[in-house]
């Protein structure tokens, strides 16, 4: 998502709508004929074809189902089915194509219809253009667009939507993953090569096609814009070319600082002192570009850190202390291939193999629900009994985000801190309820809203999942397509706010993504159509 450093994790904050305009705001054009007619016009969606995992597990997260989603809320905005068409694309070129070929079938519908006059819209600036003014017999259009962009194996299994940004300049490496626009129209990360490392002549070779492939989709844009044609870029940003309205959706350092802040939230860590720490330890997958794990650790250092260095947070690895720094993301980051490298993680660091000596752990951040999944096996392998259901039941995800209608916490007794005189169990100790509390189950963060990882949530073994407010982007979308269907101009006071691009401001669609436990699981994801019950066990 495009936040700015003053932004909080986008779970726990509503998005202060910023729609002023001014001289550096992309122009609007003018309502003018394009909304003498009743026809609503039509709509064109450009997406990716939908991310492979490296296990059968799915998440919710799918451009098929935003794409459903999307399509059902054009056709309550009055479009016609028939006039909302959708393309899906394995890559760049050929999204790039699909658009060319899509405009080549307007122009000949166009001439059919005998409109000959000559085009002026493409003299508008910042994205926008004089739409209806040139094609008075041709249906207005827009394209909402997302993207193809290229993310490894460990980026796809957080789902499809995460935003990036692509650059055309292969001498603009991938440094992060924020997908953030400078003024100066220089991207912060480029997604447009997984890994950036130009000592390989092959790794030069693949940047140089991907740049070329994404200069190919920007002058395809460029042609929609001439033709009259809007356009909604959704998640992935591009240098260098700025849209009628842009749909930011979580980047992965979005992802990580959430589930530090609600990690940090269920453990009250703002009010551990260092004579009684929570144990909390960082499962980071590695990224293929070292670049971007760096800058999802940012992330969760920036809400994790000062715990750690207070003495209020330790990692019960031991490879966290407090002399760490946000450099020291390699030191916990690692290879997660497959469920079997998490787990062999997880045992190795914390020496798991010894289950009458379990070391004491209060919560595991786990990024995403394919490493939780991990997480929650080896832990209940290695004998940790209970649920975070029992871990300071007062404090629920509804709490946290301020969205507690309807819910009620459970009523069940803290479990007791670990003694201070050890981090690790040797029995004896128990809690209210007469279980061992030194075995007690730790916080599991995840994200990506698994099937296979529901009944988790809702047993309590993973008390967090996450995804994005699909119907939420989906309604805002269609209802922004419509206006700019009609010939209206859009701002930041009919969306989210403005963002800047390519140092211009540009209209903003972003939502608070969902954040799922089990007290608020029906509301978050049933009640909405995400899952059915039978997916959760009920």
């Amino acid at each position: 998502m495009i936040f700015s450093a003053a932004t909080c994790a986008a779970m726990l904050l509503t998005l202060a709508a910023c729609g002023e305009t001014d001289s550096d705001s992309a122009e609007s054009p003018s309502a003018s004929a394009s909304a003498t007619t009743g026809d609503p016009g039509t709509v064109s969606m450009f997406l990716p074809s939908d991310g492979i995992t490296l296990s059968q597990s799915t998440p919710l997260n799918k451009w098929t189902k935003l794409e459903r989603s999307v399509t059902e809320a054009l056709v309550d905005q009055g479009i016609d089915k028939d006039d909302i068409t959708t393309t899906s694309s394995k890559s760049l070129e050929d999204q790039a194509d699909a658009i060319n070929d899509r405009l080549a079938e307007r122009s000949k519908r166009k001439d059919a219809e005998g409109n000959s006059g000559d085009s002026d819209a493409g003299t508008s600036n910042a994205g926008t253009s004089n739409a209806g003014t040139s094609n008075a017999g041709t249906s207005r259009e827009t394209m909402i667009v997302a993207p193809v962009a290229s993310p490894d194996d460990v980026t796809r299994q957080y789902g499809d939507y995460v935003s990036q940004s692509l650059s055309t300049d292969e001498n603009n490496t991938a440094e992060n993953n924020t997908a953030e626009n400078n003024t100066d129209g220089k991207s912060s990360a480029s997604a447009s090569s997984s890994a950036s490392s130009s000592s390989s002549s092959s790794d030069t070779s693949d940047d140089t096609s991907a740049n070329g492939d994404v200069s190919r989709l920007v002058t395809a844009l460029n042609r929609a814009r001439k033709a009259g044609v809007r356009v909604i870029l959704v998640a992935n940003s591009i240098e260098g070319y700025t849209p009628d309205v842009f749909v930011s959706l979580s980047t992965l350092r979005d992802i990580a600082r959430t589930q530090a802040t609600l990690l940090a939230s269920k453990l009250e860590l703002s009010q551990t002192s260092s004579e009684n720490p929570k144990h909390v330890e960082i499962l980071l997958p590695a990224n293929a570009d070292d670049a971007v794990t760096k800058e999802v650790f940012s992330g969760i250092w920036e809400v994790l850190g000062p715990y750690y260095r207070s003495g209020a947070a330790v990692s019960p690895s031991g490879l966290l202390d407090a002399h760490s720094d946000a450099d020291s993301w390699k030191a916990v980051s690692f290879q997660a291939t497959d469920a079997q490298a998490v787990r062999k993680e997880l045992s190795n660091r914390l020496d798991l193999k010894n289950s009458k000596n379990l070391p004491a752990i209060d919560g595991v951040l786990a990024m995403n629900d394919f490493v939780a999944s991990a997480v929650v096996s080896q832990l209940s392998s290695a004998g940790y009994r209970g649920s975070a259901a029992d871990i300071n039941p007062q404090i629920t995800i509804g709490g946290i985000v301020d969205n507690i209608v309807g819910n009620k916490d459970l009523k069940k007794h803290q479990v007791p801190d670990p003694q201070k005189s050890s981090g690790t169990v040797s029995g004896g100790a128990t809690d209210a309820d007469g279980d061992t509390a030194t075995d007690a189950w730790p916080i599991v963060t995840g994200y990506g809203a698994y099937l296979s990882n529901i009944t988790n949530v809702v047993d309590g073994a993973q008390w967090s999942t996450g995804l994005e407010d699909r119907d939420a982007y989906a309604k805002e979308i269609a209802k922004t397509a419509t206006l700019l269907n009609a010939g209206k101009g859009v701002s930041g006071d009919d969306v989210d706010g403005t963002t800047t691009m390519n140092g211009k401001k540009v209209p903003l669609i972003e939502k608070t993504p969902v954040s799922v436990s089990a007290n608020n699981l029906k509301k978050t994801l049933i009640d909405p159509g995400y899952i059915r019950p039978a997916d959760a066990g009920l």
